[in-house]
């Protein structure tokens, strides 16, 4: 069996050389690397690269073109090597045009929204179903977690006692710890505690698909007389509204900004600070107020208002 280990070092090197910085993929090779060493793998074949996406079909398909982008090239450097590897097309895992900017809701409307989110169900959902859709909404808004992380989530990934996720499956493979509020915790546990029979048949902590999420939030929306069109509002821009509200928090607060913005990416699993400055061009209130604090100590996050014209 080839030693694929050192071969995805020896590949990062040649992409270095070839003036390509290669620093997400290299998280990325790590994840592929670890399904070859776990599955035993010794040929990559057009199977194996399929099953490695069934494996993170949870992904948005970004990632997942992303992530097949890199695995493409890891194949190609192992054919220059004379090593057998399937060649993976070109454009087999197409990324999606963004269409849309993000729809961050506002308070008011989050508060519709909860209130909405047991006023939806019909004799169609199971017992169970009504009982998890609104606990996934709510980790979605209070934790920014992505869909995708919480679908991924196992029972032995919840503390219950210490009030958080490990999360382990995430979109830049790096592992972090969410940290739950008491009364969300509360009630992720009850969750647990009334289903205890499925963990010991399934893993997951919630057994349902992101397309089933996305059509329940769709019609809680509707009751929340939220329109919904083409370019969104999305379930995930429950995400961009948690970021926002949060920095508005703490901004309010007058929390330190040094102190703020990396606990926002830390805990959101942004891989650098320039990242976050997407959300200072999706609203004007934030912009607002980090203009008011101290434009010079951000000058590097603000874009200038013709870029984000352009966004």
């Amino acid at each position: 069996m080839y030693n694929y280990n050192k071969l995805s070092e020896e590949f990062l090197q040649y992409k270095n050389y070839l003036g390509y910085k290669y620093k997400s993929d290299s998280i990325i090779i790590k994840e592929i690397v670890k399904y070859l060493n776990d599955n035993n793998i010794d040929i990559i074949t057009k199977e194996v690269v399929e099953n490695y996406v069934r494996l993170n079909e949870n992904l948005t398909r970004n990632t997942i073109s992303r992530n097949i982008s890199t695995f493409k090239a890891f194949c190609k450097y192992l054919k220059l090597q004379g090593i057998e590897a399937y060649q993976i097309p070109n454009n087999i895992y197409p990324r999606e045009k963004r269409k849309y900017k993000a729809y961050i809701y506002s308070h008011d409307e989050i508060k519709r929204i909860y209130s909405n989110l047991d006023k939806v169900f019909n004799y169609h959902y199971t017992y169970y179903h009504k009982t998890i859709y609104p606990i996934i909404i709510k980790i979605l808004y209070q934790t920014g977690m992505r869909i995708g992380e919480v679908l991924n989530l196992t029972i032995n990934d919840y503390d219950s006692y210490n009030r958080l996720f490990h999360l382990k499956q995430t979109k830049n493979n790096q592992e972090r710890i969410i940290v739950l509020s008491e009364k969300l915790n509360n009630l992720i546990n009850d969750y647990v505690i009334k289903f205890d029979y499925k963990f010991k048949l399934d893993n997951k902590l919630f057994d349902v698909s992101i397309s089933s999420v996305e059509k329940y939030f769709d019609k809680v929306l509707t009751l929340s007389n939220i329109i919904k069109t083409d370019n969104g509002p999305r379930i995930h821009d429950l995400r961009h509204t948690f970021i926002v509200h949060l920095t508005q928090k703490f901004m309010n607060e007058g929390t330190d900004l040094n102190v703020m913005l990396p606990i926002i990416q830390t805990h959101t699993g942004h891989q650098s600070l320039n990242s976050l400055s997407y959300y200072f061009q999706i609203t004007n209130d934030l912009l607002n107020i980090v203009n008011k604090i101290s434009e010079e100590e951000l000058g590097y996050l603000i874009p200038n208002m013709e870029d984000a014209e352009n966004e």
